[in-house]
């Protein structure tokens, strides 16, 4: 009874939270008066769903919002970006805001807003690799100090291959298919569309594997930490366009994949081939703290950073707005 009780409380004291964050906004489809101008760095990719959803939607707007995008090469880069003050919200990886925690940066997590199982491994079957245990011995292409390094590492681990039972050539992802139809290693960590573009060339010549089955990658919505205390406001509204954009989703997934084909520039077959790889949601779960903590470790053990304990990631992230807008979503350990 006490547990329904307290449910009940939390439920009704965030109702009035969102209410009051929202104040000063309209329904769908009215005047919500002058719109607070918000500054995010993207790159120019399938992980920003949700975002080109809202923007399209018109969410943004509804909810008082103009946002400006900034379009970057990378998630590292907008999250610099964000550190120098070129935009006031970033995504990016988990994997890149484990690295600026590690080096004591002023970031924030506001919530994840997708996550995606696309890092693959990829050999030569001309090499001798048809299964897992011939890559011993071979070559493997990856970006080092890089996500795709930490996944291939624990993917390799798991099942019995050691760091030195391979040698790893640092192979910048948009590099991985010349280094492996030339020749120039004997296997590749990759993603899309780069692992179409090699098995387009090699066919049946190729043999690969999903090197993150059972932890996905998550794009994060970052501020710094000072910023997200001063725009509360700003952010409970933000975060009310994704989700709003993510029940669209659910409710219009062809429509989706058609604007996701319509603003990136992508052919039907590759949207159809990736859709499958994606779940397009805002959450703040436990499973991600954990990433972040292996990930953490991980970059300490490698000598990527010179901190050498493990934060709390939970003071690096922003609860209440995800917390006002879908309480639901919020489940971490605190």
């Amino acid at each position: 009874m006490e547990n329904r009780l307290l449910a009940w409380k939390r439920f009704f004291l965030n109702g009035i939270l969102l209410a009051a964050l929202l104040a000063g906004t309209s329904c769908q489809g009215g005047d919500p008066g002058p719109l607070t101008s918000l500054r995010i760095g993207t790159t120019k990719s399938e992980v920003n769903l949700l975002i080109l959803i809202a923007q399209d939607q018109g969410y943004f707007a509804d909810n008082g919002l103009e946002v400006i995008h900034e379009i970057y090469p990378s998630g590292v880069a907008a999250l610099d970006g964000l550190l120098d003050d070129e935009v006031d919200l970033a995504t990016g990886s988990e994997f890149a805001f484990v690295g600026q925690v590690l080096a004591q940066k002023d970031v924030r997590s506001i919530g994840a807003i997708s996550r995606s199982s696309i890092e693959y491994l990829v050999g030569r079957v001309d090499r001798g690799i048809h299964e897992l245990g011939d890559l011993k011995g071979k070559t493997i292409g990856v970006p080092l100090g890089s996500r795709p390094e930490f996944a291939l590492d624990r993917f390799l681990y798991f099942r019995g291959i050691e760091e030195s039972d391979v040698t790893l050539v640092d192979v910048p992802v948009n590099q991985s298919v010349e280094a492996l139809v030339g020749g120039r290693v004997d296997a590749v960590a990759a993603w899309q569309p780069y692992i179409d573009q090699i098995q387009e060339q090699m066919g049946d010549q190729v043999v690969s594997w999903s090197a993150q089955e059972d932890q996905p990658s998550y794009t994060l919505v970052m501020c710094q930490g000072e910023w997200a205390g001063d725009n509360q406001k700003s952010i409970a509204r933000f975060l009310q366009s994704l989700v709003q954009a993510e029940s669209y989703g659910v409710n219009h997934p062809e429509a989706v994949r058609a604007l996701m084909q319509e603003k990136l520039n992508y052919d039907a077959d590759y949207v159809a081939s990736v859709w499958p790889d994606y779940r397009f949601s805002v959450l703040l779960d436990q499973t991600l703290v954990v990433a972040m903590e292996d990930q953490a470790r991980w970059i300490i053990s490698h000598n990527l950073s010179s901190k050498r304990q493990m934060p709390n990631f939970v003071n690096y992230i922003y609860f209440d707005g995800l917390e006002a807008v879908k309480p639901e979503a919020v489940n971490v350990i605190r």
